[in-house]
């Protein structure tokens, strides 16, 4: 018998307590006061710890059922300091981690090339997965991951934290339920990326070594090391890694209008617009953008600047969802009575969702289905803005429609041996 499985009732068997009615025991006799059993928690694996993955190990920490068990980076000062607060095992290769039958499930948040391919791993080992936004490097990558955690039937939270505050959870069902009528027009922001970095070869840190850079390297193109490569903005900023603040940063507030409006769903969805790349730098995905869409009937502006999704009727009553508060036309808006009917799911801790819904296998918050449209409205700005062209997408048949080669050519992209999904 795995020895996670082994029950309350067995534990207390062993320790001759089990028919000392009516003795009770606590839990603190199994561990913390504040957290289950150890027999009940869902153990967790960490890979990639970090500056996001540092906050959700903070984060997952204190959640009653989670216990970690498992830290695993690239860098080795980040998985040993993580591992010895834990009391958890290191890891420089996730797959060893992967390999371990005692994790439930794993929360990644390494930078964007690894999301995918990571969560596929960990699928096809039976755990569960959060991951950190945005999903894919392409389009291929996110239909795929989704094939196969169905496939595999373990659970995925998105890290889209803002479908666990309140406001943002009012603001959206507030519109889903006709609170400014029919959408016409939604408008979408999101903070910028930037150009810059110098592509000059550097000396690899000595935490990080040569075997830690193949490592972060993995699927994508090889590369000298350079200074800002493999720490943050970099790995936001350059193609290799990531299309930029477009899904990285993009990701919340789009999310934000999948979950309120559906309207990606309505039509076909056409993208054109304009953006920056510098090809000179070492920063090179696009900034600076500014993309029309139409989402069948609906027109979505999606363009760099604050963080926010407003949306604006056809009489022109607007309600405006952020992290930071939710603001409306009229104040009253926000008033109305959310309705029984159609809500959206409530979470008040999306970790804590993540964590129950693997205890008890059920769907979280901030779905992977959700977070493969959003994924796609940036992913078809960046072949949009690249390829200088109108993009047009199926959102039933998830293809894109009557495409040149190059925008075909897009959808994916070769991934260096081994790491071939």
């Amino acid at each position: 018998m795995n020895k996670k499985n082994i029950s309350r009732r067995i534990f207390l068997q062993g320790t001759g307590l089990a028919f000392a009615a009516p003795m009770v025991v606590p839990s603190s006799v199994f561990g913390d006061d504040q957290k289950a059993a150890p027999s009940e928690r869902v153990t967790v694996g960490h890979i990639g710890v970090g500056n996001q993955g540092r906050h959700l190990h903070r984060s997952v920490t204190p959640v009653k059922d989670a216990q970690t068990v498992a830290i695993s980076d690239c860098y080795k000062s980040r998985r040993a300091g993580l591992a010895k607060a834990s009391n958890a095992k290191e890891y420089a290769d996730f797959r060893e981690l992967l390999a371990q039958d005692n994790i439930d499930c794993v929360i990644i948040a390494t930078p964007d090339h690894w999301h995918v391919p990571i969560a596929i791993a960990a699928a096809k080992s039976k755990k569960s997965a959060y991951v950190e936004k945005p999903l894919g490097l392409t389009i291929a990558q996110d239909i795929l991951c989704e094939k196969v955690f169905k496939e595999n039937g373990v659970q995925f939270q998105y890290g889209t934290q803002q479908r666990s505050q309140d406001n943002c959870w009012r603001g959206c069902q507030l519109v889903k339920q006709g609170a400014i009528g029919k959408i016409k027009t939604i408008e979408v922001d999101a903070p910028n990326g930037s150009g810059g970095m110098s592509k000059a070869e550097a000396p690899i840190p000595d935490d990080l070594g040569k075997d830690g850079f193949e490592m972060w390297t993995g699927p994508s193109p090889v590369r000298p090391y350079s200074v800002g490569r493999c720490s943050p903005p970099g790995t936001y900023f350059i193609y290799d890694f990531s299309i930029g603040y477009l899904g990285g940063w993009g990701a919340h507030p789009l999310d934000i209008m999948v979950w309120g409006s559906d309207a990606d769903l309505s039509g076909q969805i056409t993208v054109e617009g304009t953006g920056v790349i510098e090809d000179t730098t070492l920063y090179d995905a696009i900034h600076t953008w500014n993309t029309k869409i139409k989402l069948g009937e609906v027109d979505l502006i999606f363009k760099h600047g604050g963080d926010r999704t407003r949306f604006i009727g056809e009489d022109g009553k607007w309600i405006e969802v952020r992290r930071g508060g939710t603001k409306a036309s009229d104040p009253e808006l926000l008033k109305l009575p959310i309705k029984e009917e159609g809500q959206l799911k409530i979470s008040r801790n999306h970790y804590n969702d993540f964590i129950l819904g693997v205890k008890n296998k059920t769907a979280p918050v901030s779905t992977l289905r959700d977070a493969v449209r959003s994924d796609i409205i940036s992913h078809l700005c960046d072949i949009a803005i690249r390829t200088k062209s109108k993009v047009k997408w199926d959102p039933i048949k998830f293809a894109l429609v009557d495409p040149t080669p190059e925008q075909q050519k897009m959808l994916d992209r070769p991934l260096r041996e081994p790491w071939t999904l």
